[in-house]
């Protein structure tokens, strides 16, 4: 029994629509430089084009507005006992969001010193 023409037109069109999603997607997360709002999401340096942290971003991206909630549920019991989903989901929403590194890490985030009392010579700590 041979498969209509129309039904094997639709098929392939809809596997080859799917693969190029996929191909879109992984193009997305590896080749795609970031944009002013990756770069402002992660605390990045303007002018850095891969900053440290987009990759593991945008895939937490797509886990979060593609995965089912049985997804967490898997990804929870992979991990071990002591993760619940809702540890998993509140992970990979912050991880979306942008807070993939440490926050020492992140651009200005580390404390400068405004003190009018700076000298130029060495700087010495007393302890009572």
């Amino acid at each position: 029994m041979k498969i209509p023409f129309t039904l094997r037109l639709a098929y392939h069109s809809l596997r080859a629509t799917i693969r190029a999603g996929l191909i879109f997607v992984c193009a997305w997360i590896f080749l795609i430089p970031a944009n002013a709002n990756d770069i402002d999401a992660l605390g990045a340096r303007l002018g850095s084009q891969y900053p440290p942290g987009l990759r593991m971003m945008r895939t937490a991206r797509i886990v979060v507005a593609v995965a089912p909630p049985q997804a967490y549920d898997m990804i929870a019991m992979g991990v071990g006992r002591g993760i619940t989903p809702l540890m998993v989901r509140i992970a990979f929403v912050q991880m979306a969001a942008g807070h993939v590194m440490p926050a020492s890490t992140r651009a200005g985030s580390l404390p400068t010193n405004d003190s009018a009392r700076d000298i130029a010579g060495p700087k010495f700590i007393q302890v009572d």
